[in-house]
């Protein structure tokens, strides 16, 4: 994993001094900069928890960290209230057009999140500014339905050390369903995000997973030697145990969108990875019964009143692909995508493809999923196929969108 020297004084500890602010610990030692967020929705307080239980840990025993680690809050009026989010959901929106039209504007026109938005990026930007290397981004969050723990990640090779060395399943292909999420827009900028759902909200055991999870992750990016990390048999063991028989990796499929005035009701007993059959009664709206349209497992089954998702659907996927498409990634094979039949390059907006249906008939999609290509957007009635920032696109440093927020800082 790329290092940082972040500029620190040696055992530089900071308990936190406002709601956002989690806390800050860091010995003097040149390593990553590890960043964990939690309660990005207003309901999901358990990482706020698990993060102090760490620091705790890391001061009590003057811990060796290489590098530093930082804690922040997400939406912090919604966590004050216990709700999902006040205005709308703060993990969307997550787009350089969508900052450029907020940050500039005054208060008074900003709504709770936007707000939120703004104070998160203001805490971001000096971290993100002075990068040369990617920065770790750990995200925290539980579901309002049961079910194990797992890990979703954009399909980059950067995030795969730290997304593999959880060992609970691997989620993928969220980005092609769910716009604008705040890990999606800081892997456009080159960095590692990875989130963890670390179970139900309320439940005991989801701090403890998000707390194996963030020292697990201090491993795997190089902040901690592995024996470095207290109890790292346990943390281990604990999401072994809490994920045994399931799949290790899965793709998303499908998503059934809510809008509030659905009246949207899941059918109760769905936990995350349940079974479906395809025209499976799953849940109820206005319209009436809502059925499955294929197999698979089930995946965030909505239990609560907000959120737009009411479930996704999603498939195994073999590791062996995941080799073949690491193998695809690091020979660049991606160069070639435009001497395929019917695939050419977007005129308008780099690392876009766009295809002919009527040429490229087959296997299309699996092949741009090997190379890393998972947003798919029509234009036109033809597929759009981009992807997150490649590895060897480097880390874009301040983009221009911040530029109100981070005055005098260098940007791209």
């Amino acid at each position: 994993m790329p290092t940082l020297t972040p500029d620190l004084s040696p055992v530089a500890t900071e308990r936190p001094r406002g709601e956002r602010s989690l806390g800050r610990y860091a010995t003097g030692r040149p390593g990553p900069t590890v960043v964990v967020t939690a309660g990005l929705h207003g309901n999901e307080p358990a990482g706020t928890v698990a993060f102090g239980r760490v620091l705790d840990r890391l001061e009590s025993g003057g811990l060796p960290l290489r590098g530093c680690l930082l804690g922040l809050a997400g939406n912090t009026r919604a966590l004050a209230r216990g709700e999902r989010f006040l205005s709308r959901d703060l993990n969307r929106r997550w787009s350089p057009d969508e900052l450029a039209r907020t940050l500039p504007t005054g208060a008074d026109g900003l709504s709770d999140e936007d707000l939120e938005q703004r104070e998160l990026l203001q805490a971001l930007a000096p971290i993100l500014a002075p990068a040369t290397a990617p920065v770790v981004f750990l995200d925290l969050h539980s579901t309002s339905g049961a079910g194990a723990p797992f890990v979703v990640m954009a399909d980059v090779l950067r995030n795969r050390p730290v997304a593999f060395a959880l060992p609970i399943p691997l989620v993928l292909g969220l980005e092609e369903f769910v716009d604008g999420s705040m890990l999606g827009y800081l892997c456009d900028l080159g960095h590692v995000g990875v989130a963890v759902e670390g179970g139900q909200h309320g439940e005991p055991s989801t701090v403890d997973h998000h707390e194996a999870a963030i020292w697990l992750a201090l491993a795997a990016s190089g902040a901690l030697a592995p024996r470095e990390v207290p109890e790292a048999s346990r943390w281990k063991a604990l999401l072994e145990g809490a994920t045994r028989g399931l799949p290790r990796v899965v793709e998303i499929r499908h998503r059934h969108r809510v809008d509030p005035e659905d009246d949207y009701r899941m059918l109760p007993g769905f936990r995350n990875f349940s079974p479906v059959a395809a025209g499976q009664h799953v849940a109820t709206d206005r319209t009436g019964p809502v059925k499955a349209p294929e197999r698979g497992v089930l995946m965030l089954p909505r239990y609560q009143s907000q959120g737009e998702d009411g479930y996704f659907l999603a498939r195994r996927v073999s590791r062996f692909w995941l080799g073949v498409s690491r193998v695809l990634r690091v020979a660049r094979v991606d160069r070639l995508a435009p001497r395929l039949p019917g695939v050419q390059r977007h005129p308008a907006l780099p690392d876009h493809h766009v295809v002919d249906p009527r040429v490229a008939r087959f296997f299309v999609t699996d092949l741009f999923h090997l190379l890393g290509y998972r947003r798919i957007r029509m234009d036109g009635g033809r597929p759009v196929f981009s992807r997150r920032r490649p590895d060897h696109g480097g880390v874009a440093g301040l983009p221009r969108e911040l530029a109100p927020i981070a005055p005098g800082a260098a940007s791209i």
